[in-house]
């Protein structure tokens, strides 16, 4: 355990998983510093559905996807773009990240996704316990929305994925789900009501929230761009910023889709990818949304927040620097119409950003081989929000060397 003399941590990166990384450090006694060239929680944690989501552990790619692949590129209110000389430039990775899609792959994702999303909403709760991210956390259950039974039964292998993982849910007919949300559209005729979960009312405010409060108990936030590691004949010691040097005897690389190009200067070439998401959030709907749901037939997420209903999902694979595709945004909200035919959708916002993936789906959580004082954890893609709670508090028993209970052998930087 770190004493009030400890070892000094810098934290690169402000959104939830390097502000619960530090909030965990500082507990133990550690001077911690985080890094951001943004203020907290302005990435992806800023625009990111919300759902701290037990049930988050089957990967996209799934048996049978590439059956799937044509179709869902032809649909014109279907959840995936690709710009195909991106793909092209980056066919390794995507021929690897449809390898993992078999039946036996998935299931093994799953286990190990399964030790960073169980007690999701729990883990947030402590984690904001006392701060100013507590106001922007609530537990609920969480729907999961089909246009009939039969859907459902379709995806009949992800649902006994997560059955197998002991995640309860309930069966909701239509006269059920429509009880609890009666502004929702007559299309939808069956649901699965997954209990022990939660949102966030504001991502970006919960992690500002968790941020102040770690300045407040006496952490340090330094708003600068990271130019490069200086690594001496004692190892990583040090980074070069645009604010100056910053010394550090533990560093730790939690900034999402930009975490690669540092894990590089340290010998770890990790191939990640940005798949770029969307929202669009829409201020004064005037419909009662009464939970989060998954929209299945679009593959989005809606989200009572309280700056109003927020639709996020799509995936895009195209490169970080192009330009947003107002199409997508404009599909999110055709869908939100037929999601509330009732809800006013004038007053709107959209936002573009970057989930941090691998082709295991799988993050990187561990220390660097040849660097042991430097801990990575990125790569959460599509969940985050979901995990980046017990990735902070897994991060900060690595640094103080507590025994983690969890085997992290499958997210070891170097198994690539």
């Amino acid at each position: 355990m770190a004493s009030a003399t400890a070892d000094t941590v810098v934290v690169v990166g402000a959104g939830i998983v390097g502000a619960a990384s530090a909030l965990n450090l500082q507990s133990r006694g550690f001077a911690v510093t985080i890094i951001d060239a943004q203020s907290p929680g302005e990435g992806a944690s800023f625009g990111n559905a919300g759902i701290a989501a037990r049930c988050a552990i089957v990967p996209v790619p799934v048996p049978g996807i590439l059956k799937k692949l044509p179709k869902m590129l032809m649909d014109p209110m279907g959840p995936l773009s690709i710009d195909f000389l991106h793909v092209a430039r980056n066919v390794k990775w995507f021929i690897d990240y449809l390898r993992h899609g078999r039946a036996s792959e998935v299931e093994r994702i799953a286990s190990e996704l399964f030790k960073l999303t169980d007690g999701s909403i729990d883990e947030h709760l402590a984690l904001a316990r006392d701060t100013g991210g507590a106001p922007w956390i609530t537990e609920c259950d969480y729907l999961y929305i089909y246009p009939k039974r039969s859907d459902f039964e379709a995806e009949a292998f992800a649902w006994k994925i997560r059955r197998h993982h002991g995640i309860e849910y309930v069966e909701l007919d239509a006269g059920e789900l429509h009880a609890l949300e009666p502004d929702l559209a007559s299309e939808f005729n069956f649901a699965i009501r997954l209990p022990k979960h939660g949102f966030a009312l504001d991502p970006a405010r919960l992690v500002k929230g968790l941020v102040e409060s770690f300045e407040i108990r006496g952490g340090r936030l330094l708003q600068a761009k990271v130019h490069e590691i200086e690594i001496g004949a004692e190892g990583a010691r040090a980074l070069h910023t645009e604010a100056g040097r910053l010394p550090f005897d533990r560093l730790v690389i939690a900034a999402g889709a930009w975490s690669a190009t540092l894990a590089k200067q340290l010998g770890v070439r990790v191939p990640l990818m940005s798949e770029r998401g969307y929202h669009i959030q829409f201020r004064d709907p005037g419909i009662r949304q009464n939970h989060p749901m998954m929209v299945t037939s679009g593959k989005y997420v809606a989200t009572p927040m309280a700056g109003g209903l927020r639709l996020a999902g799509m995936v895009e694979f195209k490169p970080m620097d192009a330009p947003p595709d107002p199409r997508l945004t404009d599909r999110l909200k055709r869908h939100a119409r037929l999601l509330f035919p009732n809800a006013n959708l004038e007053d709107a916002e959209t936002w573009l950003g970057h989930r941090p993936s691998l082709p295991d789906s799988l993050p990187v959580i561990g220390a660097v081989p040849c660097h042991p004082n430097v801990i990575l954890a990125f790569g959460h893609q599509h969940i985050g929000l979901s995990t980046g709670p017990r990735t902070g508090r897994l991060v900060a028993q690595l640094i103080a060397g507590e025994r983690v209970n969890e085997d992290l052998s499958a997210f070891r930087a170097d198994r690539f």
